[in-house]
C-alpha cells in the first residue's frame, strides 16, 4: 500500500501512541491513572490509525472509515473525561455526572453520524493524492458540540487546578495543559475551521498530528516522578524551530541567488556558493547566539541561571576558609536561585554532633529532630537524595520495617514542609545534610534544579575539604600553642621551685652550720675540760665523757638523716627486705630513749602485743623509722606519756607511737613529711594564751626521712593530732609471710630526679 508523509506519520504515531499507552498501564496495573491513560491513548492511536485508513481505504470504503474516525474521536474524548477525574489527584464527583451527560450527547450525535447523512453525506477516495475528501451534512457542525464542550470543561478545571495543587502535581497539569494545546489545535485548525470556512476537507489527515505529543508529554509525566522544566521545553522547541527557519530560510537565500546568476554546479559555482556561505555562515552564527540568549533570559531562565549562577557560587567560595561562611553562601545561593521557604544546612561529626549549622528562614527545626531523621534516612539504604513528592509516589517496598521508616521520613519531611534532603558527605570524620523547603509558589523541582543542587553541592563538598584543612591546621595551631603556654607555665613553676629549694638550701646551709657546730662545740670544750682537769690529776671524768659521746651521737644522727635523705631525694635507697622481729626492735628502741624520758619525767609505755608477728623489711631502716617517731615524741612531750601499741592483719603490722604533748595544728598535719618542713608553733598564742608555746627545732628532715622509708618499704603511715592533746603518728608495714630475702635499687635518670620529665 503506498501513501506519502503524512500517511505515514499517522500509521506510525497510532502504533506508538497505543505502545506507550500499553507501556505506562503495564507498569502498575492497579493505578486507576495509568488505567484510563491507556484507555486514552489507545483510542488516540485507534483515531489515528482510522485516518490513516481514511486516506488509504483498506477494507472499508472511505466514507466508512471517516465514520470510524468520528467514533474513536468521541471515544478518545470520553477516555481523556475519565483521565481527568483521576489525574493528577482523583475527582470523581466533578466528572461523574458531566462523563454520562457527554456520554448521552455523543451517542445522539452518532447516531445522526451511522444512521443519517446530517453529519457526512459522502466521500470521494483520490488515489493519486492519498487522500479522501468529504462532503459534509448541514448538522456537522453539531457534532463538534460535545467535543468542544468537554475541551472547555476540561481546560477550565485544570486552569482551576493549576492554582491549587503543588509539587509534582502542580507539573503534571503543566504538561498536561501544554500537550492538551497542541493537540487541540490541529484537530480545531483542520476538523472544522478550514472546512466550514473553505469547504474543504482535504486537511483532515492533518488533525491528528498533536496527538502524539499529548501522549508523550503525558505518559512522559505520569512515568516520571522528576520533570524538566516545561519552560525548558517549550523554550528549546521555539529555539529549535527558529534555528531551523534561519537555515531553511538561508538555504532558500543561496537556492534564490543560484537561480539569478544561473549558477551551475561547476568548479566556479560551487566556489561562489562557497563564498556566499561564509557571511551565511557567520551570520547564523551570531543569529544562533542572540536567540538562544534572548530565550534563555526572557523566558526559559528567568529565576536563575543554573551555569551562570554556579560560576558565581564558585568565585563567592574560592577564597572562604571558615566553615560557617560557606554554609551561609550555600544557603543564600540555594534560597534566591529556588525561592525556597527555608534553607537548613547542618555538618555533623562522626558522632553526629552538630559542627556547624545555618539555616534561613528556619521552621523551628531542632537538632535533634534532624539527627533522629537522618539516622533513619541511613538506614533505609535510598537514594542519594530524598525528594517528598517522589518518595510520596514510590511503591512500598513490601518489607514492614522498609515500610516503617519510608513512612518515618514521609512525615517528618512532610511536618516540616520539607521538600528535598540532600546530604554532604565528607568521609568518616564528617557528614551532613540540606534541608529545602517547599517552593514559595509551590511548584516541584525540576530536573534542572536538582542538577544544579548536584552540582553546587559537588563544588561545596571541594571548598569544605578546603574548610576542614584549614580547621584541622588552625585547630593543631591553637593546640601547639596551648602546649606551649602549658609548657612555659610548667617551665615558670619549676624555675619557682628551684628558686624555693635554693632558698631552703641556703636556709638549711644556716641550719646545719648551726647543728652541726653545736655538737663540735660540745666535744671542743669537755675535751678542753678533760685536758685541765687531766692536767690537776683529777680521774672523775666521767660526766664528761658523756658529754663527748652525747654529742658524738648526735653528731652522727645527723649525718645519717642526712644521707638517708639524699638517697631517698635521689631514689638511691636500697632496701634489704628480711624477716624482723618488730616487737624486739621496738623493745630496744624503748630503752635508747629511756634516759630522756625520765629526765622529763615521762613515763614510757610498751603496750604491743606479744603475738605481733614479725614484719618483712629492712632491719637497720625500721630501727631508724622507730627512733625518729619515738624521739620526736620524747623531744614535744612536756609532760605525761609516750606509749608504743600495735596491732595486725593477714598483711600488714601496724604500730602507733603516742603521746601526749601539745599536738599539731590541723592544717599542719598535711605538710608533715615534706623536706625542711618544720611547724612554725606548734600552739597558736592567738587561740589560747595560757598554753605553752612549743617552737620548732631540728633540720625539718626527720620525718622527711620516716616517711620516705616507709613508703619504699611497702608501708602507710600517717598522723593523728589534736591541740593540748597529744599526737599519734601509725605506720604500717608488711607481714612476714615466709618471703625470700630481697634487695631492692630503683635509680631514676637525673632529669625525673629533678621533676623536670613526667
Amino acid at each position: 500500500m503506498n501513501t506519502d508523509l503524512i500517511g505515514i506519520i499517522n500509521l506510525l504515531s497510532g502504533i506508538l501512541q497505543i505502545s506507550i499507552g500499553a507501556l505506562a498501564y503495564f507498569s502498575d496495573r492497579e493505578s486507576k491513572i495509568k488505567k484510563y491513560y491507556f484507555l486514552s491513548a489507545f483510542f488516540l492511536g485507534a483515531w489515528s490509525l482510522s485516518l490513516f485508513f481514511y486516506s488509504n481505504p483498506f477494507l472499508f470504503d472511505s466514507t466508512i472509515w471517516l465514520k470510524i474516525v468520528y467514533t474513536f474521536a468521541y471515544a478518545m474524548t470520553l477516555g481523556l473525561i475519565l483521565f481527568a477525574k483521576v489525574y493528577p489527584k482523583e475527582d470523581s464527583k466533578r466528572f461523574r455526572y458531566f462523563f454520562w451527560i457527554i456520554f448521552l450527547l455523543m451517542s445522539i450525535e452518532l447516531y445522526f453520524l451511522w444512521f443519517t447523512k446530517s453529519i457526512v453525506i459522502d466521500t470521494q477516495y483520490l488515489p493519486s493524492q492519498f487522500n479522501s475528501l468529504a462532503t459534509m451534512g448541514r448538522h456537522y457542525i453539531l457534532y463538534a458540540i460535545p467535543e468542544l464542550i468537554t475541551a472547555i470543561y476540561i481546560v477550565s478545571y485544570y486552569i482551576k487546578q493549576s492554582k491549587t495543587l503543588i509539587g509534582i502535581e502542580k507539573r503534571q497539569v503543566q504538561y498536561y495543559f501544554v500537550g492538551g494545546i497542541i493537540m487541540l489545535l490541529p484537530v480545531i485548525l483542520f476538523d472544522f475551521v478550514l472546512p466550514i470556512l473553505f469547504n474543504n476537507t482535504t486537511y483532515y489527515k492533518y488533525s491528528t498530528v498533536g496527538n502524539t505529543i499529548w501522549t508523550l508529554l503525558v505518559g512522559y509525566s505520569i512515568l516520571k516522578t522528576r520533570f524538566l522544566d516545561i519552560r525548558v521545553v517549550i523554550g528549546s522547541l521555539f529555539v529549535t524551530f527558529t534555528k531551523a527557519f534561519l537555515v531553511t530560510l538561508s538555504f532558500g537565500t543561496v537556492l534564490i541567488f543560484a537561480y539569478i546568476t544561473e549558477l551551475k554546479l561547476n568548479g566556479s559555482g560551487i566556489l561562489k556558493i562557497f563564498l556566499l556561505s561564509i557571511p551565511l555562515g557567520i551570520l547564523l552564527t551570531k543569529l544562533f547566539s542572540e536567540i538562544e540568549n534572548f530565550f534563555t533570559k526572557s523566558f526559559i531562565y528567568i529565576n536563575y541561571h543554573p551555569i551562570k549562577t554556579l560560576q558565581e557560587y564558585n568565585r563567592l567560595i574560592a577564597k572562604s576558609l571558615k566553615l560557617s561562611d560557606l554554609l551561609i553562601n550555600l544557603a543564600q545561593t540555594l534560597k534566591s536561585s529556588f525561592k525556597s521557604k527555608f534553607i537548613i544546612s547542618i555538618i555533623l561529626d562522626k558522632e553526629r554532633k552538630p559542627v556547624s549549622k545555618v539555616h534561613i528562614s528556619n521552621p523551628n527545626l531542632t537538632i535533634e529532630e534532624i539527627s533522629k531523621a537522618l539516622e533513619i534516612w541511613y538506614g533505609l539504604n535510598s537514594n542519594r537524595v530524598i525528594i517528598y513528592s517522589e518518595l510520596l509516589k514510590t511503591k512500598r517496598a513490601g518489607k514492614r520495617m522498609l515500610d516503617d521508616k519510608r513512612n518515618s521520613i514521609l512525615t517528618f519531611m512532610k511536618e516540616n514542609d520539607i521538600e528535598i534532603m540532600f546530604p554532604i558527605e565528607q568521609g568518616m570524620e564528617y557528614t551532613g545534610v540540606i534541608l529545602i523547603g517547599s517552593k514559595e509558589d509551590m511548584s516541584s523541582y525540576t530536573i534542572t534544579d536538582i542538577k544544579f543542587l548536584e552540582s553546587i553541592i559537588q563544588s561545596t563538598q571541594i571548598a569544605l575539604e578546603r574548610a576542614f584543612l584549614y580547621k584541622d591546621v588552625e585547630d593543631f595551631s591553637n593546640k601547639l600553642q596551648q602546649k606551649v603556654n602549658e609548657q612555659t607555665q610548667e617551665l615558670q613553676i619549676k624555675v619557682k621551685q628551684l628558686e624555693e629549694a635554693r632558698r631552703k638550701e641556703a636556709d638549711m646551709i644556716d641550719i646545719m652550720g648551726h647543728e652541726l657546730r653545736t655538737p663540735a662545740t660540745v666535744v671542743k670544750l669537755n675535751v678542753e675540760l678533760l685536758e685541765r682537769n687531766i692536767s690537776k690529776g683529777d680521774i672523775s671524768l666521767n660526766k664528761y665523757i658523756e658529754r663527748v659521746k652525747e654529742a658524738i651521737d648526735n653528731e652522727i644522727k645527723l649525718i645519717n638523716t642526712l644521707l638517708t635523705s639524699a638517697k631517698l631525694e635521689g631514689n638511691k635507697i636500697v632496701i634489704n627486705k628480711e624477716e624482723i622481729d618488730i616487737k624486739d626492735e621496738i623493745e630496744m628502741s624503748l630503752h635508747a630513749h629511756e634516759h630522756k624520758a625520765q629526765e622529763k619525767g615521762l613515763d614510757i609505755l610498751n603496750k604491743v602485743d606479744i603475738h605481733t608477728p614479725s614484719i618483712y623489711a629492712d632491719k637497720a631502716r625500721t630501727v631508724e623509722i622507730l627512733n625518729n617517731l619515738i624521739s620526736n615524741a620524747v623531744k614535744y612531750t612536756q609532760k605525761g606519756s609516750v606509749t608504743i601499741e600495735s596491732r595486725f592483719n593477714k598483711d600488714f603490722v601496724t604500730i602507733s607511737v603516742i603521746d601526749t604533748g601539745q599536738g599539731i595544728p590541723k592544717d599542719e598535719i598535711a605538710r608533715l613529711g615534706k623536706k625542711f618542713h618544720r611547724v612554725e608553733n606548734y600552739i597558736d598564742p592567738t587561740q589560747d594564751k595560757k598554753l605553752e608555746i612549743v617552737r620548732p627545732g631540728g633540720t625539718g628532715l626527720g620525718l622527711f626521712v620516716t616517711f620516705g622509708l616507709v613508703e619504699k618499704m611497702g608501708g602507710d603511715i600517717w598522723v593523728e593530732s589534736e591541740v593540748d592533746k597529744g599526737s599519734n603518728f601509725t605506720f604500717s608495714l608488711p607481714r612476714y609471710n615466709g618471703e625470700e630475702n630481697m634487695t631492692l635499687h630503683t635509680p631514676k635518670s637525673m632529669f625525673e630526679r629533678l621533676g623536670l620529665k613526667k
